[in-house]
């Protein structure tokens, strides 16, 4: 166990994970302020349907150059938070969610989005930014199902404590 956690400060992977770690809390606060504590849960459909239409026509998309699926991906997430308005809308009761809550569920959508993201980016591209372990945190297909899931799993556990 010595040997292991000796690796892992000497490595600067702690320094690493701290940035990366740092860049989500960033994103995530703008992605809550941007979208709205009232709209987070429309925030998710979005991506959720952006990334399945995606999945659908993406060697198609792809035929037009390396980076199209990521415009193509963004652009949908976008488009579908704008007209959303009354399209995919989730009414919920009471005053919203807590402000912890808020900030987890962010957190963990502002994780799919990178991980999402990283995925639709080459490999050889994103390697020059962060090294390959922080680059299977997000892309692994383990990674990228924990990402995909624990939003949902967040939402259904947040659900039944307020019942």
């Amino acid at each position: 166990m010595g040997d292991l956690l000796a690796k892992f400060t000497q490595s600067g992977i702690v320094a690493e994970l701290s940035a990366i770690g740092a860049v989500l809390l960033v994103i995530s606060v703008m992605f809550w302020l941007v979208i709205g504590r009232f709209r987070l849960h429309n925030a998710l459909i979005n991506i959720y349907i952006s990334f399945a239409i995606l999945q659908v026509a993406y060697e198609e998309i792809l035929a037009f150059g390396k980076f199209m699926p990521i415009s193509v991906f963004l652009i949908l997430v976008v488009f579908l938070t704008l007209v959303d308005s009354n399209l995919f809308e989730i009414h919920l009761s009471g005053s919203g969610l807590a402000i912890w809550q808020v900030i987890v569920l962010s957190f963990l959508e502002a994780g799919l989005l990178v991980s999402i993201v990283s995925s639709l980016v080459p490999e050889k591209q994103i390697l020059k930014y962060i090294s390959i372990d922080s680059f299977e945190y997000f892309v692994s297909p383990l990674a990228s199902i924990l990402w995909m899931v624990a939003p949902l799993a967040f939402l259904i556990l947040i659900g039944r404590r307020g019942k």
